[in-house]
C-alpha cells in the first residue's frame, strides 16, 4: 500500500534527510534456533563463525534470506574453552530468517547448516 505513494514519501523524506534514496515495505523476520551446529568449520579467525554462517546457509538452502546477526547461544569464550578440553564439538545458533512462511517451512522440513541436516 505504501508503495502507491512512493514518490510523495521520498520527496517528503528528502526535505528532512537528503540521503534518502528509496522506500520499501516493512519486512517480517522470524527467529530460528538450530541445534548441533559443528564448531570445526565455524569457529576461528576472531569471528566465532558468525560472518560466514549466513552465506553458507543461503548457499545450502535456496530461497532463504538470513540476517547478518547470527549468534551462538553459548558465549564464544565458553565454546572455545569446551572445544579446547574436548568437552563440546557442537552448539546451538540463533539467527533471523526473512518471511514467516519460509521459517515455518524450515522448521517443518529441516535446514541444511554447514553440510549437516538439522
Amino acid at each position: 500500500m505504501i508503495l502507491i505513494y512512493r514518490d510523495v514519501i521520498i520527496s517528503a523524506k528528502r526535505t528532512v534527510d537528503k540521503g534518502v534514496i528509496d522506500v520499501a515495505e516493512t519486512e517480517s523476520w522470524e527467529t530460528l534456533t538450530v541445534h548441533g551446529v559443528q564448531h570445526m568449520r565455524n569457529m576461528g579467525n576472531g569471528t566465532e563463525g558468525r560472518q560466514k554462517m549466513p552465506d553458507e546457509i543461503q548457499a545450502e538452502d535456496k530461497g532463504v534470506m538470513v540476517s547478518v546477526q547470527v549468534r551462538w547461544l553459548a558465549s564464544p569464550h565458553t565454546i572455545k574453552e569446551g572445544r579446547q578440553i574436548g568437552e563440546i564439538s557442537a552448539s546451538s545458533m540463533v539467527f533471523l530468517i526473512q518471511e514467516c512462511k519460509v521459517a515455518r517451512g524450515l522448521v517443518n522440513e529441516g535446514i541444511n547448516v554447514v553440510g549437516v541436516w538439522n
